[in-house]
């Protein structure tokens, strides 16, 4: 299934095109059949009804970054506007720790991949075991194609935000998108214990999930 993260109870414009998007990719189309869409704390928190099918992946779509944490006096990662360790609460209580053992975890993110392996502690920590994480580590758009792709620029969000939407998403026209995999990062937890993938295995893994035809390498 695809969990949405939203700010509104409607489905975005940007995110409605990228789950068309992601139907339409044979490679991971039945993964994303199922929808669910929560806008609110009370529908994140919210546990999933009917549950998840043994072994079926989670894809998370949703807009995440980096801000500066008050409690902390840091700057932290977000995901769904929410910091790490929320987002955790909010994902077991959606699944369940048991419910989210045994599963692959994709997230559909922008730039926190860098966090993958705090992200898996947290999770770890709740009691999700056999568990593996993937995350990508800079701005992360879905091509035309249907496939995830990392986009490295210098340009700021909005700029890139633009480019892509200029060149329809088409993988070949956007300037410093990456290969398939290519700046993502990966981790797994298995008998609680958190281990870091290398970036060969990640990207192997992404391309096999997404684009195993390598269409767009």
């Amino acid at each position: 299934m695809i969990w949405i993260i939203e700010s509104k109870s409607k489905l975005s414009r940007e995110f409605a095109a990228d789950l068309k998007r992601l139907r339409a990719n044979a490679a991971v189309a039945a993964h994303v059949s199922r929808s669910v869409l929560n806008s609110t704390l009370a529908e994140v928190q919210t546990p999933l009804a009917p549950a998840l099918a043994p072994g079926e992946p989670v894809l998370v779509l949703a807009h995440s970054g980096y801000d500066f944490d008050n409690r902390h006096g840091q700057e932290a990662p977000w995901i769904g506007g929410r910091w790490l360790d929320e987002f955790v609460q909010d994902v077991t209580a959606k699944f369940t720790p048991a419910g989210l053992s045994g599963r692959t975890l994709w997230f559909l993110v922008c730039h926190t991949g860098h966090d993958t392996t705090a992200l898996a502690n947290l999770l770890a920590a709740a009691g999700v075991d056999n568990v593996t994480i993937y995350m990508p580590t800079d701005f992360m758009y879905i091509s035309k194609a249907g496939i995830p792709h990392v986009l490295v620029s210098a340009a700021d969000l909005d700029s890139v935000n633009r480019d892509v939407a200029r060149c329809d998403s088409d993988y070949w026209s956007i300037q410093g998108s990456q290969a398939t995999g290519s700046y993502w990062a990966g981790c797994s937890i298995s008998g609680q214990v958190v281990t870091k993938l290398s970036a060969t295995v990640v990207e192997e893994a992404v391309r096999a999930q997404f684009d195993p035809d390598e269409d767009e390498v």
